[in-house]
């Protein structure tokens, strides 16, 4: 799809969630952003989440993969090396969104294998997700949307929802969408079914989102001797308003 003709069917999109949107409104209680990538919830919702720590919310981020698969092929990085690099990344990001690192949650799955765990693989990664939400206990709780055009995060969105069951768990789900942002089509489902769609404004703090995804040097900048960025810049235009969106559907 041309940019441009991108960028008018999201800004047309963006429009009609407004219409169809609310405020969002943060119930008391700890929040918890889930993301299958360290930028994922920066992206996502990273304006609401400066805000929230703002106002004393308190506020944890959790990794499900190490991040590892975004250069396959590349010359010199290696996954091991990326790893460690987008775990560095992640905890520069949120303390730029004032978000303190004890609150911040890695559980190193295999980046670009989600979908595809075995039995054995996939029945440790719940036992260690169900752990760690029975800790932190949100009462709030922000994934990726559950169809968002990308493999792991829809096969994360099923792994969070076998963890809360598993524990008993029902917070508040409000669904964050990223690359359905970029690819606008991918909105028309949500824009639509949503039983309940928020925006939350964050306007003059712009810049402070956007200087938390400026951490995630390895999506955003070239990494030699490759000389395009993995994300290209259009992708991150695509999350440069001053406001997000969340869609809330019935269980």
């Amino acid at each position: 799809m041309k940019h441009h003709l991108r960028r008018v069917i999201r800004s047309t999109l963006h429009g009609f969630m407004t219409l169809r949107s609310r405020s969002l409104q943060i119930d008391t209680g700890t929040v918890l952003v889930i993301a299958p990538h360290q930028d994922d919830g920066s992206l996502g919702c990273g304006g609401l989440v400066f805000q929230l720590r703002l106002s004393g919310t308190p506020v944890h981020a959790l990794y499900l993969t190490d991040g590892s698969a975004s250069h396959q092929g590349h010359p010199t990085l290696s996954p091991a090396a990326l790893s460690s690099l987008r775990y560095d990344e992640a905890r520069l990001a949120k303390s730029r969104l004032y978000l303190d690192s004890a609150c911040l949650h890695f559980l190193n799955l295999p980046d670009g294998r989600l979908p595809h765990l075995n039995v054995g693989e996939r029945e440790t990664a719940l036992f260690q997700l169900a752990d760690r939400l029975a800790t932190i206990r949100p009462k709030t709780l922000f994934l990726p949307w559950r169809h968002d055009g990308s493999t792991e995060h829809e096969a994360g969105f099923k792994l969070v929802s076998d963890a809360l069951a598993r524990q008993g768990l029902q917070p508040r789900l409000l669904e964050y969408p990223v690359w359905a942002n970029y690819r606008p089509l991918l909105l028309v489902r949500p824009s639509l079914s949503a039983n309940r769609i928020h925006r939350f404004r964050f306007p003059g703090y712009g810049p402070v989102k956007r200087h938390a995804l400026a951490a995630y040097a390895t999506q955003f900048e070239p990494t030699p001797p490759w000389t395009e960025p993995i994300l290209s810049e259009e992708f991150l235009g695509s999350f440069a308003g001053e406001q997000e969106f969340f869609f809330e559907l019935k269980s």
